[in-house]
């Protein structure tokens, strides 16, 4: 590889060279790539569920020995370590000494060792004794762990993680801690802790490697990517369209082409095998850093957003999550008890066969004068017997703030059916003809939701999340499991 290549050409280029000759590289024509222009051209992008079917399981062991040497610079996860030591010691500018002493590390173990020890490494690039915590048992005793190191440095998952440890301390956390002098969080900075001490970033940390940079400048929760250490692409995400769904673009744009201000979700290319894998991970351009040696273009800025609510498949229609988020919302009246959090998606329990033959029936007999023989509801639903059986309603669990009235799950499931009634010209002509049911509303216990947020912060894992109404899948039942809010990354 050439010494003047670009970061992100030298991560394409050692990607390419481990893949052509395997099943993978033949699949997606690899050994006839010889630009980055080629590669995406001709290279499909990929979800998360295509890449585990067509690319993961054909990579063997991965294509990084993580007890190689070399194995952080063959995957691009000290291309840019300098440029991270530098923004944390900026931050301890006033407090030098904080880089004679120990660095605490909260963080789970992980699948892929080269990532999971990468800040940890970065950390030892300062100069500090490092010391990792890989599980807790309870708040008390992870805070007694943390307490017997005499940290200078506290790097956590979340900034969660901090307000959890300052309610168990029944103070500010430098103050429980007073060797403390820098407080990292890798998620959720929005979150404000009572420590003295700014929550500065720890920086982003995907299975493809390091994909963001702390920044020194406002806002604290951004990122530069780190477009010198792998291949990162934005995918465009416009506007709203009529049903509430956000329109993609089919083409990703490279980094220095964003927009400030639009919305992108992030698609990254790495050694460590992810072949233009889309991370679900969305973010906003609020601005651009320099060049540098490793990426000699403007580098951008970024803020992360949440994922657009996905669709929800029933039988015979499929509904914008938008619709479903909206209409949770806006079923709750002043005078009634608050909305905390609430799950929306399709109720596994109403799936049955007779649905499907009486659909199908109907459907058949309806002739020509179908009008809407030539949707989702009609002719397409004559072969409906090689589908998989779909769910005849939705499931919405919420969570409300204090009791709730005995006759509330039923008005909410009214105000929610007539909402998407409204919404839905297919949806209305499927309740009418009694294929889909009325939404089943249950109200779960009180503190479900802060036991799965106590569950996630205890994990030592990745973001935690705040009350939100969620659209899940059919594989989620039950509201708010303890790897809902986040990802391991």
């Amino acid at each position: 590889m050439g010494t003047g290549e670009s970061g992100r050409e030298r991560s394409l280029g050692r990607l390419l060279d481990s893949l052509r000759a395997t099943e993978v590289g033949r699949a997606f024509g690899l050994g006839r790539i010889s630009s980055l222009a080629d590669f995406r051209a001709h290279v499909p992008l990929l979800s998360l569920g295509d890449h585990a079917r067509r690319v993961e399981p054909h990579l063997g062991f991965g294509l990084v020995d993580p007890r190689d040497p070399a194995a952080a610079t063959l995957a691009g996860l000290d291309w840019e370590r300098a440029e991270v030591a530098d923004v944390w010691r900026a931050f301890l500018a006033d407090r030098p000494r904080a880089l004679t002493g120990q660095a605490v590390v909260l963080q789970a173990r992980e699948l892929d060792r080269s990532v999971d020890r990468l800040l940890c490494d970065d950390l030892a690039a300062l100069g500090v004794t490092v010391r990792r915590i890989e599980r807790a048992d309870s708040a008390a005793a992870l805070l007694e762990q943390i307490a017997a190191c005499e940290p200078t440095i506290l790097a956590v998952p979340s900034a969660f993680t901090i307000t959890r440890l300052e309610r168990e301390a029944r103070r500010p956390l430098d103050r429980a801690l007073p060797s403390l002098a820098l407080l990292l969080a890798s998620h959720d900075l929005r979150q404000r802790a009572r420590a003295g001490l700014a929550v500065e970033s720890a920086g982003w940390i995907h299975r493809s490697g390091r994909l963001g940079l702390p920044s020194p400048r406002a806002p604290s929760r951004s990122f530069t990517l780190a477009v010198g250490s792998q291949l990162i692409e934005l995918l465009p995400h416009r506007e709203l369209d009529h049903e509430g769904q956000r329109v993609l673009d089919e083409q990703t744009i490279l980094p220095e082409h964003a927009t400030l201000g639009m919305r992108y979700e992030l698609v990254v290319t790495s050694p460590l095998g992810c072949l233009r894998l889309r991370t679900d991970d969305h973010v906003e351009v609020v601005s651009f850093d320099p060049p540098t040696a490793l990426a000699p273009f403007p580098r951008p800025r970024v803020v992360r957003l949440r994922p657009p609510a996905a669709r929800v498949p029933l039988e015979g229609v499929s509904l914008p999550g938008a619709w479903l988020t909206a209409a949770v919302r806006q079923a709750f009246r002043p005078e009634e008890p608050a909305l905390l959090a609430a799950t929306v998606g399709p109720d596994p329990s109403a799936v049955g066969p007779e649905a499907r033959r009486s659909s199908t029936s109907k459907t058949r007999g309806a002739g020509r004068g179908d009008p809407f023989a030539d949707t989702e509801l009609g002719a397409a639903r004559v072969g409906a017997r090689t589908r998989p059986l779909m769910p005849r309603r939705l499931l919405v669990q919420v969570e409300v703030q204090g009791l709730g009235r005995s006759a509330l799950p039923r008005r909410l499931s009214d105000a929610v059916d007539q909402d998407l009634r409204r919404r839905s010209a297919a949806y209305e002509h499927l309740r009418s003809a009694g294929e889909l049911l009325r939404p089943h509303v249950v109200i779960v216990d009180p503190g479900s939701f802060a036991g799965a947020q106590e569950r996630r912060i205890l994990s030592l894992r990745g973001r935690v999340g705040t009350p939100v109404v969620r659209v899940v899948g059919r594989e989620r039942a039950s509201l708010f499991p303890s790897s809902t809010y986040g990802h391991s990354h």
